[in-house]
């Protein structure tokens, strides 16, 4: 259930940020997902300050206090020059929250917590075309945490299964309904079967395309679900 929790609140808190820079363009933004990350039973954040790509941007750890404010955990963790998701989960399986950040230019870096608040490297599990978004669900019910990443440069969703110590595998891709597109995608039980499933819209055209889990890291598309924009149809003048 924490995990559920981590993943849940990162959702809320990544969106938030964007709508904010976007009605005041000179606020700078950030990714943000919340956990407890030294496990005193106070949340914490982890922010990725989000721009300029001309320069690499920098991971920051912020304790929670028992006041309500926040304590600079010590260290920033340099990343790419182009986050684009960040989040949270226990992909490890050792019971503290770990991080993924997916970059703009396909690399997916892995962040392992030592339940001190202090976050280690792990590298690259992956390199795509490019990272728009990170779903993240146990999608094969072996315990271990998986996630789905949205690649729009390439135009596809592509399956990693998570594997011991924070491995993962990449076990299966499916195409995004339209190419040229930021498309997003997001995990919840669409049909109600117990089984994690995808979602992939895009912020253009409110398409909606829902991908029902087959159990294995596979999908079926769900046509009676989904709502797809016809790319080549137009209104009337």
């Amino acid at each position: 259930m924490k995990q559920v929790a981590w993943i849940a609140m990162a959702g809320l808190l990544a969106v938030a940020p964007a709508l904010l820079a976007e009605d005041e363009p000179d606020v700078s933004a950030c990714l943000v997902v919340t956990a407890d990350f030294n496990r005193d039973g106070i949340p914490d954040l982890a922010e990725v300050a989000t721009g300029d790509p001309a320069s690499p941007r920098s991971l920051t750890v912020l304790l929670g206090q028992p006041d309500g404010g926040f304590h600079f955990a010590g260290a920033d963790l340099q990343l790419g020059k182009d986050p684009k998701s960040l989040v949270v989960g226990d992909f490890n399986g050792d019971g503290y929250p770990d991080l993924l950040v997916g970059d703009g230019e396909g690399a997916v870096t892995e962040l392992l917590g030592d339940g001190t608040g202090r976050l280690v490297s792990q590298g690259e599990i992956a390199h795509l075309g490019s990272v728009s978004a990170i779903a993240v669900a146990d999608f094969n019910h072996d315990g271990t945490l998986d996630v789905a990443i949205a690649d729009s440069q390439d135009s596809l969703v592509t399956v990693l299964l998570g594997g011991a110590k924070g491995s993962f595998r990449q076990v299966w891709s499916f195409p995004l309904p339209v190419r040229g597109k930021v498309f997003r995608v997001f995990t919840a039980d669409f049909n109600g079967d117990g089984l994690p499933d995808l979602a992939v819209t895009n912020d253009e055209d409110a398409s909606l395309q829902v991908m029902l889990s087959n159990g294995n890291g596979t999908f079926t598309y769900a046509p009676k679900l989904s709502k797809l924009v016809d790319p080549n149809a137009h209104c009337a003048t």
